[in-house]
């Protein structure tokens, strides 16, 4: 039995049982593994069989090899384990059994590694599906082992099709020679057989038919009139549900109506595949293949390749299929329809804050609710990370795709229970009409990506319709940040500073270095028009350290004690080299640690938290002061005051604003009175009238900042308003407050 299997994998690249030589190519599992490939992201995929002392490829994607030694192959340790239990190794270069293994050190240097073992017959050698990359994984969830898994039993049912038909096929070849033989080879197949004579008896038959073709074993023995299976067949409704054409041929056997090679779906769901072969004396041999988990194997692959495996939601591909069938159908119909490109606003937040578990929950309760709020007719897609999209069809108005964005927004701005933590998220939506003369997907997905991103520059949980001046918009941002990168280099920045002053004394306490850039062309281009541009393409790390550099610098210059307060940017925090770059620039000037203050935003405290605040603590440690700025626009001001020891608290400027309201009063001495408990000095910002000054001064606020005091001054200015101030503005302006 053992050197019949063996023979029979023959057929898929072996050429023997026991040690099976170099394999032919075999363009269905290559197609098998480029499709694994593409499904996780990974650099190798392969098929592989493993012998006594050797592996072999049957199938492979971005390997050029045919095999390897099984002393070093990965999947001799995959086949150790139980059938269809994945084998995950998520970086070789921390596990001890292959952190030396020569295929991580040397090509095609391996870092990470998921088989599945596989079943095929009894005495066959041990197969494998397996995938491979060259960099390492954090994780490889349960979804993706079960996708894997889906695969590995897709090809098993495929690998063992072949050697069923291959054993069928050497069935019909030996029929006249032995029937001791014969009788053998079809009780282990795990076909199906029949045979009937020119009579259209029964002659040969295994009994797996029986069961398979749905009547009694009784019915068939040696010389039983066909007829009378057909007839039991057909009372049972057995081919009740079948095309007419098929149904004539297997109720009746009308020649007129014969179909030799065919699928049917059985009532009870079992799919056949059967195969007729005509024979030279008359008659015929009938094969029935159940194809049933081949069939569910497929249908999975094919589900995975155009599903998003988290949300069940169509994918990229199956994306732009629909939008593809939306063009075409508007060209048709004449009729307008809309795509939707979505985004969800503060899941980063969120995911580094309570984890990817919660992150993953989080996203399949997205996705159900829009899921919820949009027609039959309409498609929603994941893209990719909290990226969606949505293609609306049948538009009657373009006021619908608006009022669908609306209830997009709403249903997913309320807040989400997340193991009974309320968790709060919006999303963006940018909207692009279309109607029947667009033709291309792309340029359609396009504008309403173009139309996300002014969502987004709106303020975010918005929605914004395409707007041909948007792309010309996003054009100069792209020009302005391809200047940027010239303006470092030409020192086209310069820093202005503006005083902080003790609330109490009128002394000046510090200046806060505010960076500007002269434009050679547009001239002086506001803060808010290339901060953001900055920390989206990374300048802002280079922009950084220069403007600490030469903050620092201009300090050493001033009067002792006063000190400079420089802002540090989300990015720079995030990034190491922030602790160097500070060392660098006191160094470089000369200054103190303890005169130079770093401000903060909440907002870089909402992701990677415990990293930030670690290299917050390090800065502290060398002596500089941490201020930590615009309070109370986050989301977690209070649990972070408590997690880390600000020196100072700056209020947000939109609190000053409104002081005069005893609701944003009240904020402001909950916060004075927070700071004082903790030992945190307060700054109120955007002090610009006298009234502000006298209730700030009421509140308990230390210190302020603002217009009312000095707008920010350029280097040579500092000197002059140090002098006016100090002979006698300070008095006239704190007895005016």
């Amino acid at each position: 039995m053992a050197e019949m299997v063996g023979a029979s994998l023959s057929g898929i690249g072996c050429d023997d049982a026991t040690e099976p030589g170099e394999p032919a190519a075999d363009l269905q599992l290559d197609a098998v593994c480029r499709t694994a490939a593409a499904l996780f992201g990974v650099r190798y995929a392969f098929v592989s069989r493993v012998g006594e002392a050797r592996q072999w490829f049957l199938g492979r994607e971005g390997l050029s090899l045919s095999g390897t030694p099984k002393s070093v192959a990965f999947c001799a340790h995959t086949v150790l384990g139980e059938a269809h239990v994945p084998f995950v190794v998520l970086d070789t270069h921390r596990d001890p059994r292959f952190s030396n293994h020569p295929l991580v050190l040397g090509a095609p240097f391996l870092r990470f590694y998921a088989g599945v073992p596989i079943a095929l017959s009894e005495g066959v050698d041990a197969a494998t599906v397996c995938i491979a990359d060259p960099e390492p994984r954090a994780r490889f969830g349960a979804a993706e082992r079960q996708r894997l898994v889906d695969l590995a039993l897709f090809v098993e049912a495929t690998l063992r099709g072949r050697v069923a038909e291959a054993e069928a096929d050497r069935a019909h070849r030996r029929l006249e020679t032995s029937d001791s033989l014969l009788r053998v080879t079809l009780e282990s197949m795990d076909q199906g057989l029949l045979m009937t004579d020119g009579e259209d008896r029964v002659r040969v038959y295994n009994r797996r038919v029986a069961g398979m073709m749905g009547v009694p074993q009784d019915l068939l023995y040696d010389g039983a009139p066909f007829e009378a299976v057909r007839s039991y067949q057909r009372a049972q409704g057995e081919f009740a549900h079948l095309p007419d054409g098929l149904r004539a041929w297997l109720e009746r056997g009308e020649p007129a109506a014969r179909i030799y090679d065919y699928e049917r779906a059985r009532p009870d769901g079992t799919v056949l595949q059967v195969r007729t072969l005509p024979l030279p004396q008359g008659g015929l041999v009938r094969t029935f293949t159940d194809v049933t988990g081949r069939r569910a194997a497929e249908e999975r692959v094919r589900h995975m390749a155009l599903h998003d495996a988290l949300t069940g939601l169509p994918n990229r591909t199956l994306f732009r299929d629909r939008l593809e069938q939306a063009i075409t159908h508007a060209g048709r119909a004449r009729t307008a329809f809309a795509v939707l490109a979505c985004d969800l606003d503060r899941f980063k937040a969120v995911n580094d804050s309570l984890g990817h578990p919660a992150g993953d929950a989080l996203l399949r309760v997205v996705a159900e609710r829009m899921q919820a709020v949009l027609r039959p007719t309409d498609t929603i897609a994941r893209l990719g990370g909290d990226e969606f999209a949505v293609v609306l069809t049948y538009l009657d108005a373009p006021d619908e795709a608006a009022e669908l964005a609306e209830r997009l927004i709403a249903a997913v701005s309320k807040p989400h229970d997340l193991d009974g933590q309320s968790v709060e998220v919006g999303v963006s939506i940018g909207v692009a009409i279309a109607t029947q003369a667009d033709r291309d997907p792309d340029e359609v997905f396009k504008r309403a990506d173009i139309a996300l991103y002014e969502a987004k520059a709106a303020g975010r949980n918005t929605h914004r319709a395409f707007e041909p001046a948007a792309g010309a918009r996003i054009a100069t941002r792209g020009r302005l940040a391809l200047d940027m990168k010239e303006a470092i280099r030409r020192r086209e920045f310069h820093l202005a500073y503006q005083p902080v002053i003790d609330a109490d004394t009128g002394a000046i306490v510090s200046f806060e270095a505010l960076m500007r850039w002269r434009h050679p062309v547009r001239g002086e281009i506001a803060p808010g028009a290339f901060i953001a541009l900055a920390e989206e393409t990374g300048l802002i790390v280079p922009l950084g350290a220069w403007a600490l550099q030469e903050a620092c610098r201009e300090a050493t210059a001033w009067p002792l004690p006063l000190r400079v307060a420089v802002n540090v940017s989300p990015v720079q925090l995030r990034r190491p080299g922030l602790e160097a770059t500070v060392l660098a620039a006191l160094a470089a000037s000369g200054l103190p640690a303890e005169r130079l203050k770093l401000e903060v935003t909440e907002s870089v405290l909402m992701q990677d938290a415990d990293e930030v605040l670690g290299r917050l603590h390090r800065l502290r440690a060398l002596g500089v002061l941490i201020a930590l700025d615009d309070f109370g626009t986050g989301y977690s001001s209070l649990s972070y005051l408590r997690r880390f020891p600000f020196d100072r608290i700056k209020i947000d400027r939109a609190f000053i604003r409104d002081i005069a309201d005893p609701d944003a009063a009240a904020i402001v001495r909950a916060v004075v009175g927070i700071g004082e408990r903790l030992g945190m000095g307060i700054v109120a910002e955007g002090v610009e009238t006298a009234e502000q000054l006298a209730l700030v001064r009421r509140e308990g606020c230390a210190q302020v900042q603002g217009f009312l005091f000095s707008p920010p001054l350029p280097p040579h200015a500092v000197r002059l308003f140090m002098r006016d101030w100090e002979g006698g503005c300070a008095r006239a302006l704190l007895a005016r407050g």
